[in-house]
Parts: structure tokens; sequence; C-alpha cells
């Protein structure tokens, strides 16, 4: 008694090699080696085999194109960098400004609280012909 088991199609791999009766009855058709797959003495290009590291192939035109960017980004960094440059040579002038007229005011401010001090009020009575009154701890008594 023969039994056969029933193949399931989903986990069966196909038979890559062909019958030799199929390639002989092809190979007497022109050019026929080439459509039934027959590649004898070439190497096939396996990719499992290239476990080195390797760069992704770029097409030329993604590398001019991103060497355009990265020079359009440095030439912005560049701008950028000389203005703020510049800035800080504006704000430096500014600074020296600002502290040049500092001093000039406090020099008239000196000048002025000279002008309105207690010593120079005292000399301009004198000459004025007022007495000094002397201290201010008098008690003045006035009569009703």
């Amino acid at each position: 008694m023969l039994i056969k088991s029933p193949l399931k199609k989903e986990k069966v791999k196909q038979n890559k090699r062909r019958s030799s009766s199929k390639s002989n009855k092809r190979s007497t058709i022109k050019g026929a080696a080439r459509s039934n797959g027959n590649h004898y003495g070439t190497r096939k290009k396996n990719q499992d085999q290239d476990s080195g590291f390797s760069l992704p192939k770029l097409k030329p035109w993604k590398v001019i194109v991103g060497a355009l960017i990265v020079g359009a980004l440095g030439i912005v960094y560049l701008n950028h960098v000389f203005a703020t440059q510049q800035l800080l040579q504006e704000v430096r002038q500014l600074e020296r400004e600002y502290n040049q007229v500092k001093r000039m005011h406090e020099d008239y401010r000196l000048t002025y609280d000279r002008m309105i001090g207690p010593a120079e009020i005292y000399e301009n009575a004198k000459e004025a012909g007022f007495i000094n009154g002397g201290p201010a701890e008098k008690v003045i008594e006035v009569e009703k």
C-alpha cells in the first residue's frame, strides 16, 4: 500500500534547476541560453557576502546639491559672524562715548556743587554784609 502525504505548497521551495531534457530542447533554438536563465561561467552576485562596511551609493547630483547647500550655509554663517563683529565694534564705540559724556557730567556736577556749596554761600553772605549768627544751638526768646 502506497501512502502519499499531502504537500503544502506554501512551504515547499521550487526547484531552481531546470531539468536537462528541457534545456536540451531549448538549446537548439537560437539565443535560448540567454532566455532560459543559464549563466554558466559567470558568478552570481550575492549581496549576503558583502559583510564589510560600505558607504551608501550617492548619485552625483545629490553630492552637488549637498555641496551647494553646505556652501550656502557656510556663507550665511560667515555673514553672521562678520555682522556680529561689526555690531560689537559699534557697541564698544557707543560705550566709549557714554563713558566720555558721563565723565563730563560728573565734572559739571562737581563744579555746580562747589558753586552752591556752604563755603561759597558763607563767602557770598559776608561780601553782602550779613553777619554770621554762630551755632544754631542758641535759644531765642521772644517777648509777648
